[in-house]
């Protein structure tokens, strides 16, 4: 959980920022998942899609 202007840039390494970013990414999917039904249901007509969503 560290913002990007919060890490130290030399402390980056490719390997471990390409980590990084993709772990964020899957923690950020895993949370929109459980929120994308509760939309659907409070919006049923909308024909949103998952970015709506967001």
């Amino acid at each position: 959980d560290k913002n990007l202007e919060q890490i130290e840039p030399d402390k980056i390494t490719t390997h471990n920022l390409l980590a990084d970013v993709c772990q964020a990414a899957k923690y950020e999917g895993d949370s929109i998942r459980g929120y994308y039904a509760l939309y659907d249901t409070q919006y049923p007509s909308s024909g949103s899609t998952i970015c709506t969503a967001l």
